[in-house]
């Protein structure tokens, strides 16, 4: 009889759906391809703070940040591209960010979202984080915040602010692999 009750709850569990399930509104390459001029050239450049900037980059930019790794790409032009993720309310969304060489977004590209949130993230709420800059500026003071999607759109903010903050404090020097 015991064992019957352990399995029972078992197989509910593996029979109930997915609360969320992502959608992928586009790969990462057609992401690319939105935001970086034609011909320009992309160079991996994936890097990984240190501990002690690690450390610093949530100090300081009090940004939730929930790993070293940086996964990047160096653009001939001068610029970077950042993939990057965050929480939204009961998913992961990841997406891409373009910074230019003089620190400023030059935009972002919603790559995957829960599913009945996508449609959120127009051209005109991405459009939003053009021209921002590192500082410590608040995204909710900042960025539109979507109905019934606030977090999400935080977070997003979050992210992108702590994707300045690297770009502006912590890449790696020219020339490093």
């Amino acid at each position: 009889m015991h064992s019957r009750l352990i399995l029972v709850p078992a197989a509910i569990v593996a029979m109930a759906p997915a609360t969320t399930t992502a959608d992928q509104l586009q790969t990462l390459e057609a992401a690319q391809q939105r935001l970086v001029a034609k011909g320009d050239k992309l160079t991996p450049a994936d890097f990984k703070l240190t501990p002690e900037q690690f450390e610093r980059l949530k100090a300081e930019y009090d940004v939730p940040a929930f790993r070293p790794a940086v996964k990047a790409w160096r653009l001939a032009s001068g610029g970077w591209l950042f993939l990057d993720q965050v929480y939204g309310l009961n998913d992961v969304i990841t997406y891409l960010a373009a910074i230019g060489k003089d620190g400023k977004v030059r935009g972002i590209e919603i790559l995957t979202c829960a599913e009945g949130y996508c449609d959120l993230y127009t051209r005109e709420w991405r459009a939003s984080f053009g021209g921002l800059s590192h500082g410590k500026w608040e995204p909710r003071d900042t960025i539109p915040m979507v109905s019934g999607s606030t977090l999400s759109s935080s977070h997003v903010g979050e992210g992108v602010k702590k994707l300045l903050a690297i770009h502006a404090r912590f890449l790696p020097p020219a020339g490093t692999p």
